[in-house]
């Protein structure tokens, strides 16, 4: 008669089927980022001006990437499909420029994904800034510095707004709602510049710098604090040494020049 193990005696395949699980799961993900990025090239190639459905589709699939990449081991995916949906956000039509330029963004994920490796912050980093970018009227995109900028700010008016100014600076600018993707967006793509804003709910701007300086990965991040509050407020007190003030109001512009002299970015 042959005697059932004891549970001490059965050997542990726990981490096994767990590492075999996400494997699978993995594997599901590259296939249907493969057909999600088929759909969005389909869209951008058979683009109409008149009549363009296409920039919905493409930026449900963008936004459905963006949902499903990080958690299965692609943050780099997730990231160029939301620099994807920040350039969509600001068309009304996909003309032929902006469908060739969304191509670009295919092409990059699609890269990762055939490799089957995500290729680590550094590398993300370069990809990023290689991304399509929208100019200014009067700046030549390919003339553009290549100086990046995160906006953490929870209002689309400040950000627009801001965004406005910095990039007839020539900055490209990324946009986040919230510190805690501003902080996950910042060790992963080390931006030139960090710009806040002090109001937002939970951690405010002020708790924002204060935890980039706590972080190894951020602690000498360019860091710029959008604010009403007097600079001799208690508040202001607690903001950390070598943070510029940009003043929401008439001195706007001419407190980002100095920014960004101060941080020695034009």
């Amino acid at each position: 008669m042959v005697r059932e193990k004891s549970d001490a005696q059965m050997p542990d395949v726990s981490s096994f089927l767990d590492d075999k699980f996400f494997a699978q799961l993995r594997q599901d993900f590259l296939t249907e980022a493969r057909e999600r990025l088929d759909t969005i090239e389909t869209a951008a190639t058979e683009t109409d001006d008149a009549d363009n459905p296409a920039l919905i589709r493409i930026g449900r699939e963008a936004h459905s990437l963006k949902g499903m990449a990080g958690s299965l081991g692609f943050p780099s995916i997730t990231l160029i499909a939301h620099y994807l949906e920040d350039y969509l956000a600001e068309l009304r039509v996909l003309g032929d420029r902006h469908a060739s330029d969304v191509l670009k963004f295919v092409d990059c994920m699609r890269r990762i994904v055939e490799s089957g490796t995500d290729p680590g912050n550094a590398r993300t980093s370069e990809l990023l800034r290689a991304l399509p970018a929208h100019a200014m009227p009067d700046i030549v995109a390919n003339e553009a510095t290549l100086v990046e900028v995160l906006l953490v700010t929870p209002s689309r008016v400040v950000g627009h707004k801001l965004t406005g100014e910095l990039r007839s600076l020539g900055f490209r600018v990324h946009t986040v709602r919230s510190p805690w993707e501003a902080l996950e967006t910042t060790a992963r793509t080390r931006p030139d510049l960090v710009i806040t804003s002090a109001i937002m709910d939970g951690v405010n701007g002020i708790d924002l710098a204060r935890a980039f300086r706590a972080i190894s990965a951020t602690e000498d991040i360019n860091i710029a604090l959008m604010t009403t509050l007097s600079r001799d407020s208690a508040e202001m007190a607690r903001l950390p040494e070598n943070v510029a003030i940009v003043r929401l109001g008439p001195a706007l512009s001419d407190d980002l020049a100095d920014a960004v002299l101060r941080f020695d970015l034009g």
